[in-house]
């Protein structure tokens, strides 16, 4: 398990840079094949709940990142080199995991800040 070392808050530009193509793919921290469900964000200690946000990782290097209001359903590239997660595109963006236990996760946002996105595995 990795540990909590600074927060940062995952952007909703963040789902923009999903949009361009990207190349290979280097393994993850973790399995983080599946679809993950913000659960809420730890923002300045406090905690704000929020479930509008999903990222689906596939297998073929793809993400599809949802997003109930405003509407957004974009679909992109990524990588992984180990704790790190590469979202590929026009706006490229970095997520340290920074939690992880194969039901649950944490990453902060290493290009936007403010809070630890905090998510559950959808089964």
């Amino acid at each position: 398990m990795l540990n909590i070392r600074r927060p940062c808050l995952l952007s909703t530009v963040l789902s923009v840079g999903l949009a361009a193509p990207a190349t290979a793919v280097a393994e993850c921290a973790g399995d983080i094949i599946g679809k993950w469900q913000q659960s809420h964000v730890e923002f300045a200690g406090n905690r704000i709940n929020d479930d509008s946000q999903s990222w689906e990782f596939m297998t073929n290097d793809k993400v599809r990142f949802l997003k109930s209001s405003p509407e957004i359903d974009v679909s992109g590239d990524y990588s992984c080199e180990g704790d790190i997660i590469y979202m590929k595109g026009s706006s490229p963006g970095r997520l340290k995991i920074v939690t992880y236990d194969g039901d649950r996760m944490a990453w902060e946002s290493l290009d936007h800040g403010g809070g630890i996105t905090h998510v559950v595995r959808v089964k």
